[in-house]
């Protein structure tokens, strides 16, 4: 039974039943002196508890991630660790749960160890032949010498390189683009599930990028919908024509709509504006209309420009939910799952402090 000594202004009172745990230093999270109270859940019970512990002399309540910090401070966590934590409560989706999950394991913080120690032993070995030219230490020279530095600068290389790490703590970037009228909007509500933007038969109804996150298939998205690409003589429309310009730039996938009936085989499907700014290796082009032209509901792969490498095309009745949606959604986690395809074999890099340090 819970109760605190009983005052002069408050007899003593049982609140709870509860277990007590007691962790000896350094064997508690923070590597402190710790008593756990493990009570009831209710919201009566543990205010309960909380308001009669703050009764007693010295007892405050822990400021946000204090316990994490004070882990850190006593060498109970590093750095990457810490953050980790941070990840995990803030985890959406199951990729982000595994991805912190394996960075709070240490993951991360195992593999800048490995860099360093390699590192350092490499400048000795150098340091070592510099010092003591007379003992004719030939390492400076030396293939493996060589072939050791070599392997550690490709492995710091690929390291930055790699972005999946950030793509799924902060989520992978999808961009709808195309021309006016062809559907964008209509797809990103199939996306999303909601009326998350304007359809109208008007053209440049949207004029600025329309945000949406979604979690596809395990794994967090941040889906933009944008301008209709054309050459605009209003200065809001071609703001937002230039928003769309950038996105598509930045995008981890872009999905290209294009009315069906505009569809030429010996041709490229992309607006002229927008060609420069895809990457025929991560555009997906959704075909839209079908009613108007059937037979494209057969094109599997089409050119952005004349001759320029194929893209994955699907035909979709945008206006279908209930067909389109699925499978739209599974040719999304195929992608999805094959960019993020190195997570679990390797430690990945999650925020810029990393890709600094």
């Amino acid at each position: 039974a819970f109760r605190l000594p009983a005052t002069a202004a408050q007899p003593a009172e049982v609140i709870d039943h509860v277990l007590a745990v007691y962790f000896v230093a350094p064997h508690s999270f923070t590597g402190e002196e710790v008593v756990e109270l493990h009570c009831h859940g209710g919201r009566a019970v543990v205010q309960a508890v909380l308001a009669a512990l703050q009764t007693q002399p010295g007892v405050r309540l822990a400021q946000a991630g204090e316990f994490t910090r004070r882990a850190f401070l006593n060498g109970k966590l590093d750095l990457t660790q810490a953050e980790a934590i941070a990840d995990i409560v803030a985890a959406e989706t199951e990729a982000q749960r595994r991805q912190a999950l394996q960075q709070l394991a240490g993951a991360l913080g195992q593999q800048f160890e490995a860099w360093r120690q390699e590192v350092v032993a490499l400048l000795a070995e150098v340091e070592a032949a510099i010092d003591f030219p007379d003992e004719e230490l030939e390492l400076i020279h030396a293939a493996a010498l060589v072939e050791r530095l070599t392997t550690l600068r490709t492995s710091l290389h690929q390291a930055l390189a790699q972005r999946v790490g950030e793509r799924i703590r902060d989520g992978f970037r999808i961009a709808i683009v195309g021309a006016p009228n062809v559907g964008k909007s209509t797809l990103t509500n199939l996306l999303t599930g909601a009326d998350t933007a304007i359809v109208s038969p008007m053209a440049g109804t949207t004029r600025d990028v329309v945000q949406a996150h979604l979690n596809i298939g395990g794994y967090p998205v941040v889906l933009a919908d944008t301008a209709g690409v054309r050459v605009a003589t209003d200065v809001i429309e071609q703001e937002g024509v230039r928003r769309a310009y950038a996105k598509a730039a930045a995008a981890d996938l872009t999905l290209l709509v294009v009315a069906a009936p505009t569809y030429t085989p010996t041709q490229g499907v992309a607006p002229t504006d927008l060609l420069p700014h895809l990457d025929p290796t991560k555009t997906i082009v959704i075909f839209s209309h079908l009613d108007q032209a059937p037979a494209v509901a057969e094109v599997n792969k089409v050119m952005l420009s004349a001759g320029a490498p194929p893209s994955p095309a699907l035909a979709l009745d945008l206006r279908d939910r209930a067909d389109s949606g699925p499978r739209l959604l599974r040719v999304l986690e195929e992608v999805l799952a094959t960019q993020a395809a190195e997570v679990g074999q390797a430690a990945l890099l999650t925020r810029d402090r990393h890709r600094v340090a």
